[in-house]
């Protein structure tokens, strides 16, 4: 019997993302049960609730994927962490900065002029260390420090 390949896709990407957060330094937990988030990352004995998402590359614009977000509330999740299998590439946001739907692009800065280049939000901006370090500033700046 086949298996959904919409799932083999999706448990590779947690193993792709589970495999860049340890590089990342973190330990990785994996839920078991239904959550909202797919693995758990302890950076630094903080732990952070990850939903995991294959990218789905736009069919106009393949230098473009979008993840689809939109069924999550505030506070369920705090990363999210995209994975584009055609390039092995992962990429993290915070929960605020997705919205329902979120778009990235894969290409170079170089590729692009200056004014496109200052717009897009490229893949290899959205490191896990800048997502921590702005999951920290929003705690910061909601808790009145």
């Amino acid at each position: 019997m086949g298996r959904n390949q919409g799932h083999v896709d999706g448990e590779l990407a947690e193993f792709a993302v589970a495999a860049a957060l340890v590089s990342n330094g973190c330990r990785v937990s994996y839920t078991h049960g239904e959550y909202k988030y797919d693995l758990v990352a302890d950076a630094d004995d903080e732990l952070l609730r990850v939903q995991v998402k294959k990218a789905n590359r736009d069919t106009d614009t393949p230098w473009k994927y979008r993840l689809f977000t939109d069924q999550y509330d505030e506070g369920q999740v705090d990363l999210f962490a995209g994975y584009i299998p055609e390039s092995g590439e992962t990429f993290y946001a915070t929960a605020d900065e997705v919205g329902s739907e979120f778009r990235i692009n894969a290409k170079s800065g170089e590729e692009m002029n200056e004014h496109n280049r200052d717009l897009a939000k490229l893949v290899g901006e959205y490191t896990f260390e800048r997502a921590v370090s702005r999951l920290r500033e929003n705690e910061l700046t909601e808790g009145g420090t």
